[in-house]
Order: structure tokens, then sequence, then C-alpha cells
């Protein structure tokens, strides 16, 4: 390892750094070791310490130029709002008076103690804790309050009844119909029966009124009633304590009463509520003064109350009596209400057997409490007013309990919170309208401490939906209209000040602006707002003027905290906050769009453009030493540019672009900006020059202070050089993208200056660290054995190049595309530009992918020799030793190779490596071919094998080099076909010759027949049929059409020459002719040529028609061939038949494809069908 790092400390002096590069060079000399420690924890460590490296020198590259590419793209300096804290319970305190809070304590403990109503829920204990827990009360607090509330005198229970309706009613009376009406009341449980006081004597005797009445309370008396003293013995009858009565409703089966009774209860467990319902029939007393008069009883009897314990439901002892008039009772527990009350229709019962009942009705009954204690001041609020109190103390220790922030609270109280509240209503009596309206007034109380507009937003629209005109008393609507005042005026301060208060940083920001527009909206539309708080505006004008005032202030509070000596930089700094706040529009603007109709985007911009037009007259009429167009001329043309004015001058134009481009999404029409844009396309000349002097000197430094990146979960090679390049190129080309030259002409110039930059950069880059690889001593007098560390410099220095080369992939970005199509809009004819610039850029890729094939190149041909030795031992192993044996010793060359540097490589370069190896063994496989002429098949074919075992493991299952590229290659694809044809047998290389000129000659009948092309050496035309009987083919040669002229007179002679063919199928066959015709291009032969051949055809059976001019002191002239497929001749095969047919042959000559096979068949010298089949064609030809 120390000889390692002395080679490394070598390899760094060589490169000639300077300044922290000795660092550098002893930290890569000491980088092996460290990673070779055992422990997890260490490489770790070292990994971090090395990207800590790594940023350091890339912030170090960066600070020489003063970040001038950083500068130029980065935000704006704009003060966003952080993410403020959001308060929490624990950073408030309540302020309450502890007089208030301690009578709030004890009516809690009061509710819970005194509660009513059938309720499953948490024991008394459990409701008691929780109550200590929301009032953070100590045991002695609690015990002490706990005494309180129990002295205080108990409530008085009362049960309340809507009589709403009944239905299906018996008809009592001779026209089918009843005349309905209820009695009701509480009958008493557990209670001593007092001694009924002995009647008078006298009251025997009764009046006609009395008797009367006395019927009314005779039919009632059976189910208010209990019999007393001895059995049998009915001393009279005891009605309820308060008996109540409804009004008749005439003439109906179905009546609608909608009346309330209140009763006070005594013992909510044991008494009982009973109803009946009779047909009034008493013309002379009305019902109410019958049971007022029922009522009076009671004075006569000693605690009368006492004995109603539950309703009699049996029927009258007396069997005189009538109960034709009884239409049905209904009788409960009052223990079975529940705490919300019930409201249900409840079917009719009998009295007795006789009694006949049908129908059912309808009733709500709720239990409530009336308090009586003595001293209090009379207040009609205070139950709301606890109710309120109660709420908001149980919603503070909730969100304190929950450690949250206040905005996230959901408003959702636990099942202990939500019964001793449904206990605080009930015996308050408030109805729901009541509860909703607390509920509203608790959570409104705190807005100070920031509790979330969603939870407002449901609150307001649960009290607006149960609110109803007359269903909250004066002085309620009063406290309910002053907490919609207050919060209308809440909401319009908030929207004022949204861009701040809703930031998109903050959590749940864009849910909260969308509730509060939808509250200030909901609170506009509610009944009750419009009743008692009149506006005269309607919604859309009142956002409307918000929205326009909101963006007004903004502006102004904007211009306000960026004044600086400076109107560049003012404005600089102005223009990136109203950029800012319009990337955010989408915030506010689909909420605003959807509850208003409204839209957001073009009023807020409407509104800042004109206030920035405002702001930029006044700034070039300022009274400053340098107003703000005198500074933008001179940031423009100072000659040298001031770097900091033309970065400025620059962000600028990008900010007006950028602006200009919100302006243009939401159909803004701006102020013409052509003065402007004359300074900025001079400034932006200026920049181009100056951006090429400091990316040349960035990429100088960056080669000098390079570092390799290598992490212990990635062994990919880098350097830190690359990143600062890749860095420089996306910087100028996102800058390029905020840039708008007004001119087109003008932008395409600086397009194209922008590309010959960017490719002088990458193209510089790419020769420096080529130059320092080689440096290192990577060159073309290669070792066998190439070291480690100079493996790994390879690596990376092809990985940076790939990863440069990827980052000038910009035509996009650019826009070549939409320029082009402005270009020929403007007239000003075809856009050449842009192949010029594309092939600037195609040549730049070329160039950096020649350097890497090169580098790769001598890496791959050091072991050409060694893959040499491979080949041959492949070529001449004996053909029983199997070919994937042969092969392994260079395919385990070429894996240990690959594995070398698998990890380290890009995939792209790992491929280009393989390629690289692909070319070197086709071109030894090659070699081998051509220095191994007319072998024998076997020979070739062992090659043959070799290579497609060879192909496999370079696609290595798709991870190495695809299908495609292998196949497309056209070093493999002639490979393939000269060790194809090699391994092929003389006769099957024969037929082929033939069927490819079949082939030629078909594709050219095709051509003339579909117009393609002419007859170029032309027509044979001749008649053929097999006579299977005699196995004779006759052949008729009726003549030719258009043969080209061989003779000097524009003539020939021509005749054909008739072979069947493939000789060594046919060799006792002779060869035929046709008589010469002398000077002529169109002959007519008319000869019939028999042959005596089997019926069975042989594969690739067929007639050669060769066409010959005839010369009389020299040799004949080729003019053409044609063929004949003997299988396509009526009488052979699927022909069928034996009638002579015409056979119009196209003569064609042979192309070069053929010369393969004529090369391959020469070499086989030895071969005598080989050797027959080239004499025959050389004699035809």
């Amino acid at each position: 390892m120390n000889n390692l790092a002395a080679r490394l400390r070598a390899m760094e002096s060589r490169t000639g750094s300077v300044g922290d590069c000795s660092k550098i060079a002893n930290y890569r000399a000491s980088r092996h070791n460290l990673f070779r420690r055992r422990s997890t924890r260490r490489r770790i460590s070292n990994a971090q310490r090395l990207a800590d490296l790594e940023d350091f020198i890339n912030r170090r590259v960066q600070a020489s130029d003063n970040n001038f590419f950083e500068r130029i793209t980065q935000p704006l300096d704009v003060d966003e709002p952080a993410d403020d804290e959001l308060l929490t319970i624990r950073n408030l305190t309540l302020n309450a008076d502890q007089k208030q809070l301690e009578a709030l304590y004890v009516e809690a403990l009061y509710t819970i103690t005194h509660k009513v109503g059938k309720e499953e829920c948490e024991s008394r204990e459990s409701l008691y804790k929780y109550v200590r827990s929301a009032f953070q009360g100590d045991s002695q607090l609690h015990n002490t309050l706990m005494e309180k509330a129990k002295q205080n005198k108990p409530p008085v229970v009362l049960l309340n009844v809507l009589l709403l309706e009944a239905k299906d009613l018996i008809a009592k009376d001779i026209n089918g119909f009843s005349d309905p009406f209820t009695m009701m009341g509480v009958v008493p449980g557990k209670r001593e029966i007092a001694e009924v006081i002995e009647s008078n004597e006298d009251e025997g005797v009764k009046s006609s009124r009395n008797q009367k009445r006395d019927s009314v309370l005779h039919r009632f008396g059976g189910s208010f009633r209990r019999k007393v003293g001895k059995k049998g013995s009915d001393s009279g009858t005891i009605p309820a304590k308060l008996i109540k009565a409804s009004s008749v409703q005439r003439k109906t089966l179905n009546p609608q009463w909608n009346e309330r009774f209140q009763f006070i209860v005594d013992d909510v467990q044991t008494d009982r509520f009973h109803m009946d319902i009779w047909d009034h029939d008493d013309e002379e007393q009305s019902v109410m003064d019958a049971v007022s008069s029922l009522n009076q009883i009671t004075g006569g009897f000693k605690g009368l109350g006492r004995f109603f314990k539950e309703v009699a439901q049996s029927a009258r002892a007396d069997s005189g009596e009538s109960t034709d008039d009884f239409l049905g009772c209904i009788s409960m527990n009052l223990s079975d209400i529940p705490l919300d009350g019930i409201e249900q229709w409840f079917p009719l019962q009998p009295r007795s057997e006789k009694s006949k009942v049908s129908g059912s009705v309808k009733l709500k009954l709720w239990l409530s409490t009336r308090e009586e204690r003595l001293g209090a001041e009379e207040d009609d609020l205070l139950d709301v007013k606890e109710h309120i109190e109660l709420m908001r103390q149980f919603a503070l220790y909730e969100i304190r309990l929950s450690g949250a922030p206040v905005r996230l609270w959901d408003g959702v109280f636990p099942d202990k919170a939500n019964t001793i509240l449904r206990q605080h209503a009930v015996q308050g009596d408030l109805t729901e309208v009541h509860t909703a309206m607390c509920r509203w007034l608790a959570f409104h109380s705190m807005i100070p401490i920031d509790i979330s507009f969603s939870l407002l937003a449901k609150t307001l629209q649960n009290i607006q939906d149960k609110w109803q005109p007359m269903t909250l008393d004066k002085a309620e609507e009063d406290m309910l209209t002053a907490s919609f005042s207050s919060f209308d005026t809440y909401c319009k301060r908030s929207f004022a000040e949204h861009r701040r208060r809703f930031h998109p940083s903050k959590r749940n920001a864009a849910e909260e602006f969308a509730s509060l527009v939808r509250c200030m909206r909901a609170l506009r539309d509610s009944q009750f707002y419009q009743k008692y708080l009149p506006y005269k505006r309607p919604f859309h004008a009142h956002l409307e003027s918000l929205i326009i005032k909101s963006a007004e202030d903004f502006f102004d509070e904007t211009v306000e905290s960026v004044q600086h000596e400076d109107p560049c930089k003012e404005l600089l700094k102005l223009l990136g906050v109203i950029n800012g706040s319009c990337s955010r529009f989408q915030q506010y603007a689909n909420v605003i769009r959807e509850v208003g109709r409204i839209d957001y985007c073009q009023l807020t911009l409407s509104t800042w453009d004109r206030m920035l037009n405002e702001y930029l007259t006044s700034e070039m009429m300022s009274e400053r030493k340098t107003d703000l167009r005198s500074q933008m001329k001179i940031s423009a043309n100072q000659d040298p540019p001031n770097e900091d004015d033309l970065v400025d001058l620059i962000r600028i134009h990008m900010a007006f672009v950028e602006l200009r481009n919100y302006r243009l999404a939401n159909r803004v029409r701006g102020k013409d900006e052509s003065e402007w844009y004359g300074i900025f396309n001079r400034g932006i000349k200026n920049f181009l020059e100056l951006a090429k002097e400091k990316a040349l000197a960035r990429i100088s430094l960056s080669c000098q202070l390079d570092v390799p990146i290598c992490t212990s979960s990635n062994d990919m090679r880098h350097s830190s050089s690359h990143i600062d390049v890749c860095h420089i190129v996306e910087q100028m080309t996102v800058c390029w993208d905020r840039i708008d030259v007004s001119e087109l002409t003008l932008r395409i110039d600086y397009t194209k200056d922008l590309v010959d930059i960017l490719c002088d950069i990458v193209v510089t880059y790419t020769k420096k660290i080529f130059s320092n690889l080689e440096a290192e001593g990577f060159t073309g007098d290669l070792q066998v054995f190439v070291p480690s560390p100079l493996l790994q410099l390879l690596c990376s220095t092809i990985n940076n190049c790939e990863q440069v080369r990827r980052s000038l992939m910009i035509n996009e970005k650019l826009h070549l595309d939409d320029l082009a199509i402005a270009y020929e809009r403007a007239g000003h004819g075809a856009p050449t530009w842009k192949a010029a610039v594309e092939q600037r850029l195609e040549q730049t890729d070329a160039t950096i992918c020649a350097e890497i094939d090169r580098v790769v190149g001598l890496l791959t041909s050091r072991l050409k020799p060694q893959m040499k030795k491979h080949v041959f031992h492949l070529a001449w192993s004996p053909t029983a030793h199997p070919v994937e044996d042969s092969l392994k010793p260079l395919t385990d060359m070429i894996d240990i190779e690959l594995s070398a540097v698998h990890k380290n490589l890009l995939h792209k370069n790992f491929l280009r490596v393989m390629s690289a190896q692909v070319g070197i063994v086709v071109h030894l496989l090659k070699e081998c071919v051509d220095e191994n002429p007319g072998m024998e098949p076997a020979f070739y074919h062992r090659l043959f094998e070799a290579w497609h075992v060879l192909v496999d493991f370079f696609h290595a299952g798709g991870k190495g080099l695809s299908m495609e590229v292998l196949e497309t290659c056209p070093e493999h694809v002639a490979l393939v076909r000269t060790l194809s044809l090699n391994q092929t047998s003389t006769q099957q290389l024969i037929e082929k010759y033939y069927k490819d000129l079949l082939k030629q000659q078909a594709m050219a009948e095709h051509n003339v027949n579909n117009e393609v092309s002419e007859c170029k050496y032309g027509i044979l035309n001749v008649r053929a049929y097999y006579n299977a009987n005699s196995q004779t083919l006759v052949l008729d040669v009726i003549g030719a059409k258009q043969v080209i002229p061989l003779d000097a007179n524009g003539l020939s002679d021509p005749f054909v020459v008739i072979r069947l063919v493939p000789k060594y199928r046919y060799p006792t066959q002779v060869v035929s002719k046709t008589r010469v015709v002398s000077k002529t291009l169109n002959p007519i032969f008319d000869e019939t040529f028999e042959f005596h051949i089997p019926p069975k055809l042989p594969p690739c059976a067929m007639l050669h028609f060769t066409v010959m001019d005839h010369d009389y002191l020299r040799s004949n002239d080729f003019a053409g061939e044609a063929f004949l497929e003997l299988a396509d001749v009526p009488g052979f095969g699927v022909a069928g038949g034996n009638t002579l047919r015409q056979f119009n042959l196209i003569l064609i000559q042979p192309i070069q494809n053929n010369k393969e096979i004529i090369d391959v068949l020469t070499s086989r010298r030895e071969d005598k069908d080989a050797l027959e089949f080239l004499r025959s064609i050389t004699t035809a030809y």
C-alpha cells in the first residue's frame, strides 16, 4: 500500500498542480488505506470526508470568479417569511379572572352532580377527573369547589312535551270522524300512600254543572288513579300531580296539534309520563275547565302526589262504565328518555280488552332543569355565557393536551367533554341553535390565539344552517351580531395580509386561505347577516376591492422595504419580490375563482403593472446623482464591463422577462418596453463574452484542483472537475432560457455565439483531462498490466467526458424549432442557421466520442497479441474438443478485463469497452479466415459456432451489448457472412449462387411490371412443358426482344446457350445452342429442344439461358442471362398439365454480390465440383 501511495504522489507531481493540490494528492494516496478499514462506521466517515472535500473544491472553484454564474441564476434576494412558530397553548396564558374561573369550575361540577337523562357514558368520577384536569385544579381547590357545588340547591327537573300530531285514529262519531284531544301528566313513583280524608256526605248532591265535570274526570280517572283502602273498595280516583290537556281537533282522524307542555318532575328515576287521547263529546264545558277542576282536587288530599307511582293500565273495575270515547294511551318511564331527548311515533295502547284503538301519536320528549339559587341575580344569558366559557375552557385544555399548534386543532371534543356539555345544555334548556351559537362564540373568542379558519368555517356554516328567525332572543341575537361584525373585520384584515399570513411555506396555508374566503362568502350570504348587518356592495364587488387594495398595499410596502442607493439594485429587489409573489398566485387564485368568480391573477397583475410603471417613471425623473436609465446604460456599455453591474443588468432583464411571462399567461397588457430591451441587448452581448472568459478560467482551475469522487456504496469513478463543467453548461442554458433578445435575428446570432462558447468549453475540458491522463502514463505503449490507480484514473476521465457530453444535449433548451418557425414567419426564408447550430453540436459530440473511443482502444488493444493466440488455439484445437472449452481462455481474459472496469464505468462507457473488444475479436476471426483459405467447411463452421458463443457472451443476457447493436455492426455482418459462406458445402454454394440470380431476375421482372424501371438487357421468350410419360422436357425458344447492341453497327448477332443446372445434378446433359440470327436486336429463333430427365426434381433445378453475341474474329460477347425454374414448368410438381406454357424471361447480368461465393469456391482448389462450376461460368461469361 505504501508503494501505491508513492505512485499516486508521483502521478500528482507530474500534473503540475499548485496550491492545495499537494494536500489533495496526499488525500488520494491515503484514500485506499482509509477504505480498507473493517469498521463500517469508519467507512461512512471517510466517505463523508471525501464528499466534504469534493464540496469544498467545487465551492472554491465557484468562488474563484466571485460566483459569477451562480449570481446570475440564483433566486433574487427576497426576505421570504419564515414558517413562524405556530401558537400553542403552552405559549399562552389564559388571563381569566380567578373568581370567574372558579365559578365556571363550580358550574361544571354542579352539572355533573345533577346530570339527567338516559345516557351510557363515563362514570361521574371520570367526569369529575376530566373537569379537574381541564381547569388545572389541585386537590384542595377541587374538593373545596366540589363541596360548594353540592351545597347549591338542586335544580328543578322539567319534562318538556311537544305534542306534534297523530294519525289513523279510530272513528267514534256518527259522521265517521272523531274530535280528539289529549290529557297528559307525570305520575309519581315511590310515594307513601296517605290516608284518604273522609268524604263529605253532602257531596252526594251535585249540581248539573258538577255532573258534567265529573263525566270528564271520570273518564280520565281510569288512567290516573289508584285504589285506596281495602280490596274491592273504590274510595276515590287520585289524579296526577299536574294534568294538562291539549286543544280539541274537530272532525279528523289525523289531528295536528304542535303544542308544547312542561311538567315538574320529582324523581326522574321512578316517575312516569302518561297520556290519553279521547273523543270530545261535552259541548257545554271546555276540556281546560274540566282539567282545572281536576287539579283543584289535590287540595283536598293529604300528600296526594306521593300516591302516583305508576299509571293504571287495566280497565276500570266498574263494568258499567262506558269506554266508547277512549282513543288510546301511551305511557313511558322518564328514565328512558335520552339526554338529547326523543322524537318518534308512539303506537297507541288500549286500557282493557274492551278498548278498541288504532293509530299512533308523534311526540318529542326531553328533560331540562331550572336552577333556583338563593340570592342569584336574574340573568337571561347566564346559561349561554356559561356554556360558551365551558366550551372554550375544554377547547383550550384539549389543544394544550395535544401539544400541537392551535391552528391544527380540528374542534373535536372527547366523549367526556361532550357528555358534560350536553348535560349543561339540557340543564340550561339550550336548543340546538343555542349550542351551535355557543360553539361559534367560543371558537370566535379564540381568534387571537390563531384558531384555524377551517374550523371557524365549519362552525359558522353550522350556526347558519340551524338559525331561523325567532329561534333566539333579542339579547342572544345581539351577541351573535356583535361576533359576526367583529369576525367580518378580522377577515378583511387577514385577507389584506394574505401574502404574508398564508405564505406557502406555512403549514396548511392553502387550506386556511380557502377557508378564509369561504368564511367571507358564507358570512355575507347568510340570512342572519343580511338581516342584522346589511351591507351596500355585493360580495363580488367587495372581494374585488379587497384584492386591489391588498395589491396596492403590498406594492407600497415592498417599495418601502427595498430602498437602496443604487437604483438598479433597488429595482432588482422590487422585481424579485413581485415575481416571487406572482409565482405563488395559484395558492390563492383557484379558491377566489371558485368562490368569487374573480380572476385574482389578472386583477393583481394589472394593479402591480400600473404601479410599476408609475414607479419606473418616477425613478427616471429622480434627482439622484444617477437615475435608473442612465445607470442601466452605463452597465450595458462599459468596456471592459463591470462584472457586478453587468450581473445586475442581466438579472433585471430576466426579472422583466419573468414578469412579462406572468402578464402574458394572465392576459394582462403591459407597457411597451422597447427602450429597455435596447439596453438589455447590448448588455447580453457583453455578458456572453465575459461568460466565456470566466468559464475557461474555471475549467483551468477545476482541472488543477481535480479530486476523485467515490463512495463506499458506489464504485463509480468521477472527479470533481466534471461537476464544474456541467454546472457551467447548466447555468448558461438556464440563464439563456430566461433571457429574451427582442430582435429575432439578433437572438439567432446570440444563440450561435452561445453554442460556440459551450462547445469550446466542453472541447477544452476534454482535451485537458485527456492530456492529464496521458501525462500519467496512459499512452500507446501500454503494458499488459495496468496499475489500478491508472486504471481508475482512466475510468474517471472517460466518465467525466461522457457526463460532459450529455450535458451538451441542449437542442430543446435552446428552442431551435420555435426560433426556426418564427424566422420563416418573419419572411427571412429557410432557417439554414438551424442546421449549422445542430451540426456544431453534433461535431462536438462526435469529437468527445472519438476521444473516448481512442482511449478505450488503447486500453483494449494492448491485449490483442494474447487474444490472437487464443483465437489461434480455438481455430486449430481438435474438432472433438467443445467450442466452449476452446473459447474459455479467451472469454476468461475478456471477463477479467471487463470486471476490472465494470463497477467504475458508466454503462455507456462500459459498452464502449465491450464494443472495442468485439471489434478486436471480429478482426482476429476475419484475419484467421483470410489467412486460411480453402480449408474444409468444418474449420469455418467451428469459427462460426465460436462467434455465436461470443455474441451471447457480449450480450450478457441483456446487460451487455444489445443484439440490435451487434447485428447491425458492419464488421459483425461481414464476419458472419464470410463464415457462413465458408462453412457451406460446394453444392450448397452453387445452389445459392443460382438462387441469388433467380431472385435478381424476379426483382427485375417486378420492377418492369410495376414500371419502376425499364427492361435493361432485353426479354427472352420461351415455351416449355414436361411429358411425364416419356420423361422429356420440351423447350421452344421463340425469340428475344430488345437485346443490347454489342457490335459496332449498333446491332448484335445473338444466339442462346441452354444448360440444365446445377451441372452436378445433370452431369450427362449436354449444352444446347440456338442458331445465330445476324444483325438484329429482336431475333426470332423458333427452335425446339428436348431434355430427357427424371420427373423428380432436385433442389434448385432450372434451365439457364445465356444470350451471346456471335463474333467471328474474337470471342463471343455476353449479352445477358435468364433462368427458368423447372418447378414452374407444366408437368412438374405443382405446375401440373403438359400444355406448352410461354415464359417471358427478363434478361439480367450478375451483380457483385455473387463475387463472395465465387471467391470462396475459387479458394477450394481441390474441389472438382467447384472447379467445374467455375469453368462453366467462365466459359459462359
